[in-house]
């Protein structure tokens, strides 16, 4: 009799009215005795049986995680024939290949699927048809010819249908431990899926193997979300619940709501998933607690920090604390286990400070599942615990020691390995030696046997300076952005041919949600910032030198493993023809081609096309203004006045932050067209936005006289001069060029947030008086910092999301004779040297008529670099000022003249800063000798 179907017969006969499969509809809940279970198992073992399929017969599985899928796996394995679950994701071409590659002579599915299984069917009948003799080879490679009489190509079976009921005196096919159970094919993040062969010893190797690590039995109720054709769902929610009367609960429809309504409506006590869904708990605690205020995030890393303490002293007050998260998973929760891709190792930690353990297995589809495991009484966070009751594991060909760790391919040896590849000896032979199997993965042991999963041995980049890079480390570390949803890495070559990567190239996916939550638009220099500042803590090895951005989302596996060879595949592609398949090149919906199609939206889209640099491809409704036309912030409210002036309408400038693409902004153009258009000479549209008078109290307090604060600010950044000449012996050259009186733009670059402070220090009396400044909300935006803010004259707007205000701001207080504190850059220094100047002091200086004075800063970046919490040495900074740079004489000023303007401030920072820096250098060199 099968093993394990044995042990399956045992629990029904024990148990037989004991619940042990459910599914919970939007209609209800559908549930499943024990005995009813065996009753449909063995109706449709007995009918194959009497049906002619023989033992060994491959029975193929196409369906959705449900009950029947089920009772029709245990009927197969009870009739002595061969599972072969199919992944519900695949098209009829890939079903009908490994319809031929298994020689499965039936195909189980659900209606959900059955038109892509009689697709698949005739696909492989066509194959057949064709002299395809690779499915009926004989059992001298490895397999088990179907049995005579039988067609060529699969039978279609709706699991649905009703079996004829089984004898009483049914008995279950006799079948060797070393007999084929399963045929299992890798979903792969490779091209190459192969078939994995389990056997009945295998199967009950995995459960016995888990029993030893957890306990689960008739009280304990298992939630069933991964697809049930991958070997970690097989092992989780069939294998073990059924050989230990416990029930299983599945999904009609699977989403974070019914996931959730499940664990807290069913009682369940185990849940194993992949680690997408943890991360998705993980981010809407996040997002509510931010919702909350700052209050709320401080209480919330005090808690934290203290049930970290008071688990280290054997006390876990995480329920009392986190009443509401601990609900979220269920009164009844036992064991949270997470596997089949990466778990990242601080949201294990966060978890854990909420009181949650959340255990980590590993294992692959040739290991029948789990082979290692984090024990719940001593669960490290970042490995994956130790090898399972009956499974040996070893480090081989580990190089010599690499950043403190032997770090080589893991081996495993045990009664859970697969007999083989299906007809693939010479795969097998690469990865079987004497009864070891070498995994592909890397890894290493700490001194108590725990083990650290570091990658993929094909997907070890190594660059040309011989180091090894492991891209998941690496993803891992960009992921702290917030803005990036997800990162592929990835060793690309300068040259065709060369052996090693020249450097590291990501694609990233932006967090589109969270962009739109802080109403950001300019998601590319976002992101780079944020790479920028992350690439700075890591050795310069380890850093990303080039990226892409890309929209939807990067191909995974049903375990959400990245698929590496399409990402690469797509990259390579596109990097070796500008032809590529691009957006443009996507077929239009019919509400997409009549909405281009109407002559208001083509009159806009000639007014984007120009804007765009007569943008080559056919514009598209979902075009992105940023991402795929490169429109900047400026450039996007340029374009919004050139859509007003061409259509009508009078957008609220708010709403700028919320268009994204080509749709959204004509759309919202055509809804506010009800105002008459201008006539006669129109203005540039940043004219037209600095004739609009601001109505912001804060701004309008511009234009006041402020002596008294005025005074004791000047006192108070004196004392700051005092300071800075003794710490950073502060030098300043060149403050004859600074105009006596405003207005005017000062423009210095950017190294520290120390800057404004160093600069305001050095001002005279009839300057300082005059200083405002544009700042940001997320410094400037409240509490105490916001009245720091009002006090300094520091006008605070998100310059991403509100850039008009922003600029109008600046533009209010230039005409009322105010000097403007501007850093042309946007941000700070990564590494200190100036960055690329934007042109918003240019259009200010232009449409105000005032003159700009470049500054250079050097030596502030050392004393606090971006990056850095605090101040990090004590080091000289110097500071020059060069001459002022006037207005173009063009009355109404453009695109060039802006950019000229840029040009000259940025070349004279430039300069200055060269020589400072040398002057520094020689200073360095001349103090050595």
């Amino acid at each position: 009799m099968a093993i394990f179907y044995h042990r399956f017969v045992e629990c029904a006969q024990e148990w037989p009215e004991r619940v042990a499969l459910e599914i919970q509809t939007r209609d209800g809940l559908e549930s499943y005795t024990y005995a009813e279970v065996r009753c449909l198992s063995e109706s449709l073992a007995h009918w194959l049986i009497s049906s002619g399929y023989a033992p060994g017969t491959r029975c193929a599985i196409l369906a959705a995680n449900h009950p029947r899928w089920v009772t029709t796996y245990l009927g197969i394995i009870a009739a002595g024939c061969i599972a072969v679950p199919l992944d519900t994701a695949s098209d009829a071409h890939q079903v009908a290949t490994l319809l031929n590659d298994s020689g499965a002579s039936l195909l189980f599915s659900d209606s959900q699927h059955l038109q892509v299984a009689h697709q698949a069917v005739e696909v492989s009948a066509q194959v057949a048809t064709a002299g395809s003799e690779s499915r009926l080879q004989t059992q001298s490679t490895g397999r088990v010819a179907p049995s005579p009489g039988l067609a060529s190509s699969p039978a279609v079976f709706d699991i649905s249908r009703t079996s004829p009921s089984a004898p009483a005196d049914f008995r279950a096919t006799p079948v060797a431990p070393d007999d084929l159970a399963a045929l299992l094919y890798t979903s792969g993040t490779t091209a190459d899926p192969k078939g994995v062969m389990l056997t009945h010893a295998n199967l009950m190797g995995e459960a016995e193997a888990v029993f030893g690590w957890v306990q689960i039995g008739p009280g304990d109720a298992l939630l069933g979300v991964l697809p049930l054709f991958h070997a970690l769902a097989q092992m989780a929610n069939l294998l073990l619940p059924l050989v230990s009367g416990s029930r299983v609960v599945y999904l009609e429809k699977l989403n974070t709501s019914e996931l959730l309504r499940a664990l807290r409506e069913r009682n369940i006590t185990a849940f194993a998933c992949v680690p997408q869904f943890f991360y998705l708990i993980h981010e809407r605690i996040q997002k509510e607690v931010r919702e909350r205020g700052k209050l709320a995030r401080v209480a919330m890393r005090a808690l934290m920090g203290l049930n970290r303490s008071t688990r280290a002293l054997g006390w876990n007050a995480g329920k009392v604390f986190f009443r509401p998260i601990h609900r979220l998973f269920g009164d009844k929760m036992r064991y949270l286990v997470t596997g089949g891709s990466r778990w990242d190792p601080e949201i294990g930690r966060d978890f854990y400070a909420m009181g949650i353990d959340i255990l980590q297995a590993y294992g692959l589809t040739e290991t029948t599942g789990g082979a290692f495991a984090t024990p719940p009484s001593d669960n490290v966070i970042g490995s994956v615990g130790k090898p399972l009751r009956g499974v040996e594991a070893r480090i081989v060909d580990a190089p010599p020691q690499q950043d403190g760790a032997a770090i080589g391919e893991i081996a495993i040896r045990g009664p859970i390995v697969m007999k083989g590849y299906w007809n693939r000896p010479d795969a097998t032979g690469q990865i079987l030696h004497n009864g070891w199997l070498l995994t592909g993965d890397l890894g290493y042991f700490d001194t108590s046997g725990n083990l650290f999963v570091t990658g993929r041995r094909k997907e070890v980049i190594v660059l040309s300076s011989g180091k090894n890079i492991y891209p998941e480390e690496i993803e891992g570390h960009y992921l702290k952005s917030p803005f990036i949803q997800e990162i592929c890495v990835m060793g690309l070559l300068s040259r065709p041919g060369q052996p090693f990567a020249e450097r590291l190239h990501a694609v990233v996916i932006p967090n589109f949600e969270i962009l739109k939550q802080r109403k950001i638009v300019n998601a590319k220099q976002v992101i780079r910032f944020d790479i920028e500042t992350l690439s700075q803590q890591l050795p310069s090895s380890k850093r990303i030198l080039s990226y892409e951005i890309w929209q939807g989302s990067l191909p995974r596996t049903t375990t959400r493993k990245l698929k590496r060879f399409e990402v690469e595949k797509r990259v390579r592609q596109r990097q070796a023809s500008e032809n590529a398949e691009s957006a443009s090149e996507r077929p239009l919906t019919g509400d997409d081609q009549a909405w281009l199609d109407e002559t208001d939206v083509q009159r806009a889209l000639s007014v984007i096309r120009q804007a765009a640099n007569n943008f080559a491809a056919p514009l598209r409704p979902d075009h992105s203004l940023e991402l795929d036309l490169g429109f900047d912030s400026m450039q996007r409210v340029e374009l919004m006045v050139a859509l007003e002036q061409e259509l009508g309408g009078n957008v609220d400038e708010s709403r700028l932050s919320q268009l994204y693409t080509v749709r959204d902004l004509v759309d919202a153009i055509r809804q506010s067209a009800g105002q008459a258009k201008g006539s006669g000479s129109q203005p540039t549209a940043w004219e037209a936005m600095f004739a609009q008078e601001t109505d912001d109290p804060e701004v309008l307090a511009l234009g006041k006289q402020r002596i008294v604060a005025a005074t004791g600010l000047f006192l108070v950044f004196r004392f700051i001069r005092v300071i800075a000449s003794d710490l950073f012996r502060l030098q300043t050259s060149g403050m004859e060029r600074i105009p006596s009186t405003g207005p005017f733009i000062v423009c210095p670059n950017h190294q520290s947030f120390v800057d404004p402070f160093l600069v305001g220090s050095v001002m005279p009396w009839a300057v300082f008086r005059e200083i405002f400044s544009v700042g940001t909300s997320e410094i400037f935006g409240s509490g105490l910092m916001r009245r720091i803010a009002r006090f300094m004259r520091v006008i605070v707007v998100d310059p991403d999301a509100n850039l008009i205000p922003a600029m109008r701001a600046g533009a209010y207080g230039l005409r009322k004779g105010r000097v403007l504190m501007l850093f042309p850059e946007g941000e700070r220094s990564i590494d200190g040297p100036p960055k690329i100047f934007k042109k918003g002091a240019a259009i200010l200086a232009a449409h105000s008529r005032v003159p700009i004075v470049p500054v250079a800063i050097e030596g502030a970046y050392e004393v606090w670099p971006r990056g850095k919490k605090f101040f990090q040495q004590l080091h000289p900074v110097k500071l020059a000022f060069g001459n002022p740079i006037y207005p173009p004489s063009t009355l109404h000023p453009g695109e060039d003249e802006y950019a000229r303007v840029t040009r000259e401030l940025e070349q004279r920072v430039m300069n200055m800063w060269t020589e400072l820096r040398s002057q520094d250098r020689q200073t360095k060199a001349h103090t050595a000798d």
